[in-house]
């Protein structure tokens, strides 16, 4: 009986933690679908309406919705990730004064998505922006492009890309520093560029933890709020309304919570995917290379 109890009490000293989590993890989950699967009228929840909540994401708008937001995550995932490894390449070379542009570079991550969205709000001000006043002194020629479909997006791009890419940063430089020199050194002696040691040692080694980088960036920006309501508010003509701010403005604006509750029920299966792919690349693969 002693044995049994002992065997099992860290289980019950766990159990108390474990069910909370599961709890508030769990349970906002089944909420939203069972929302978005009924009628909604403001905060009372109907009769069951099968996927009429999810006919709104195959309108015009909806549909523009997707693009936006395929265009947004994709774009900012390859610009992020190529940055940060270009960065984490410099920040690895024996530079003079490298703790001082390692400080630099980082600064961005300081930054709340708040600050970030008003400061690149205020340098793209068509009137009193440093941009504007640049392109008007130098090119004689206006410069709004918070204001233009395609120029809101690129700009909503670049301002997530400046706030996001020190994460990524920071685990493409730990991923370089942990290749051992003398792969480095062996493939000096056997003549190899930089561009040949780059491409055959660097991304072979880094790749796992680029893979990790892109799917963790691919989450926060699937679920990304903050820039695009205060940068753009989804404008001009909704062509920055991504999924993201279209679930809190549903919800919270336009009371459709079946609605929002649909469009976040898309947003937590592509992530629900990706996380899927990244057991099935990593945890599988791990098994693997245990039994050889």
């Amino acid at each position: 009986m002693n044995s049994i109890v002992s065997r099992a009490s860290p289980y019950l000293l766990l159990a108390p933690a474990a069910i909370i989590i599961f709890a508030i993890t769990l349970y906002p989950i089944v909420d939203l679908f069972w929302i978005a699967f009924h009628a909604t009228n403001y905060f009372q929840i109907g009769s069951f309406n099968g996927g009429a909540n999810f006919l709104s994401l195959l309108n015009q708008s909806g549909m523009r919705s997707l693009g936006s937001t395929a265009i947004f995550v994709i774009a900012s995932d390859v610009l992020a990730l190529s940055l940060a490894t270009f960065l984490a390449l410099i920040l690895e070379a024996p530079l003079r004064n490298r703790g001082l542009f390692r400080t630099i570079v980082m600064v961005p991550w300081l930054v709340s998505q708040v600050v970030t969205a008003l400061l690149w709000q205020a340098l793209l001000d068509p009137n009193f922006g440093p941009f504007a006043h640049f392109a008007r002194a130098v090119f004689g020629m206006g410069f709004a492009p918070l204001g233009d479909e395609t120029g809101a997006l690129v700009s909503m791009i670049v301002a997530n890309v400046w706030r996001s890419y020190p994460f990524a940063l920071v685990l493409m430089l730990a991923a370089l520093q942990s290749i051992p020199s003398e792969m480095y050194e062996a493939a000096r002696l056997d003549g190899a560029t930089r561009w040949q040691e780059f491409r055959h040692i660097s991304v072979p080694m880094a790749g796992q933890t680029a893979l990790v980088v892109l799917i963790l960036l691919t989450f926060e920006y699937l679920t990304l709020v903050t820039i695009p309501f205060i940068m753009t508010s989804g404008g001009p003509n909704e062509a920055t309304y991504l999924l993201s701010l279209r679930v809190w403005r549903e919800a919270f604006t336009n009371y459709h919570f079946g609605f929002s509750a649909a469009t976040g029920v898309v947003v937590f299966c592509i992530n629900l995917l990706l996380a899927l792919f990244y057991i099935r690349r990593f945890a599988t693969k791990g098994g693997a290379d245990v039994q050889r």
